[in-house]
């Protein structure tokens, strides 16, 4: 019997340009490691790469080796990035503890409907409430998931939300010229 997970750890932060879509901005940078486990025999990681998000279009880069060094060396946390005048960017709303952006804890898209944010949270909601897993990091994940849904769910905070991270998004209910 064989199983694998994906452990993410948040470093930091690094500003550059994204490959993909060519925006100037704030880049999350995580390291991935993946693990293995056979049944009876303890968990071995068997990868491990560090990774660049970016956080306009939520693409994800593997840093080769010979970068790293020089990526961790540009490495910021969030309070130098504040200091640096691009808090708004940075994006103080995401969940500190993963470094993942309230539409990845749930795992939908970005312009997901109210509807299926409901759906993504009944779904994690059975899966990580502290009652029913018995994962250790369950009530964590579970105040994240009910983080995630408070703030999507509501239209005035998702707006909100979205604005730091520089999703544009229109009002609903008005007219193209009253945008």
């Amino acid at each position: 019997m064989l199983g694998s997970r994906e452990e993410i750890n948040h470093l930091g932060y690094v500003m550059g340009q994204c490959p993909a879509c060519k925006t100037n901005g704030v880049f999350s940078v995580f390291e991935m490691k993946r693990k293995l486990t056979v049944y009876l025999i303890p968990t071995r990681p068997y990868d491990q790469r560090k990774v660049v998000e970016c956080r306009n279009c939520q693409r994800r880069f593997a840093v080769p080796p010979e970068q790293q060094a020089e990526l961790t060396q540009r490495l910021l946390s969030p309070e130098q990035l504040a200091a640096q005048g691009r808090a708004a960017v940075a994006g103080p709303a995401l969940p500190a503890s993963r470094g993942r952006t309230y539409y990845q804890t749930l795992q939908v898209d970005q312009d997901a409907d109210p509807d299926v944010i409901e759906a993504a949270f009944r779904r994690l909601a059975l899966r990580y409430h502290p009652d029913k897993s018995a994962a250790p990091d369950a009530a964590n994940r579970m105040r994240e998931i009910l983080t995630a849904k408070d703030v999507l769910s509501d239209p005035r905070k998702r707006r909100a939300y979205d604005a730091s991270l520089g999703i544009e998004r229109k009002p609903e209910g008005l007219r193209p010229d009253q945008v």
